[in-house]
C-alpha cells in the first residue's frame, strides 16, 4: 500500500483533527456547539462531516476523492459566506474571503497535484 506523504499526508491529518475535535466537542461540550447559534452549528456538522467522507475516500483511495474533497470546501465556505454577508458583519466577510483562498489552494492541488493524482489512482511506489 502507497504511503501519504507531504502535503497530502498533512491534509489526512488535519482532516482527522477535524473529525476529532468534532465528535469530542458535541459529545463533551455540546453546549458550546449551541451557544455559537444554528447558523454555524451547520458550518461545523458540515465540515466534520466532509472530513470524515475525505478520510473514508482517501482510505478507500476512490478516484472521485479529489472532486469531491474539493465541492466540500467550496460549498462550506460559500454557506458560511452567505451566513457572513446576511448577518451584515464585514470582518467575517473578510475572514471568508481569506478561507476562500485557502479553499482555492486546497482545490488547485487535489486537482491538478501531482501526489493526488498518484495516490488516488494507485500509481505511486508500491501500490
Amino acid at each position: 500500500m502507497p504511503k501519504l506523504s507531504g502535503a497530502l499526508l498533512a491534509i489526512v491529518v488535519a482532516a482527522a483533527l477535524v473529525v476529532a475535535v468534532a465528535i469530542a466537542g458535541s459529545a463533551l461540550a455540546f453546549d458550546q456547539l449551541r451557544a455559537i447559534g444554528s447558523r454555524y452549528m451547520v458550518a461545523v456538522a458540515f465540515i466534520a462531516a466532509w472530513s470524515l467522507l475525505f478520510l473514508v475516500m482517501t482510505m478507500m483511495r476512490a478516484r472521485a476523492t479529489p472532486v469531491v474533497a474539493s465541492a466540500g470546501p467550496l460549498l462550506w465556505v460559500a454557506y458560511r459566506f452567505c451566513v457572513a454577508a446576511a448577518s451584515g458583519g464585514w470582518p467575517l466577510v473578510v475572514d471568508l474571503l481569506a478561507e476562500a483562498v485557502l479553499a482555492a489552494g486546497f482545490c488547485g492541488y487535489m486537482l491538478g497535484g501531482e501526489q493526488p493524482k498518484a495516490y488516488y489512482r494507485g500509481r505511486l511506489p508500491g501500490a
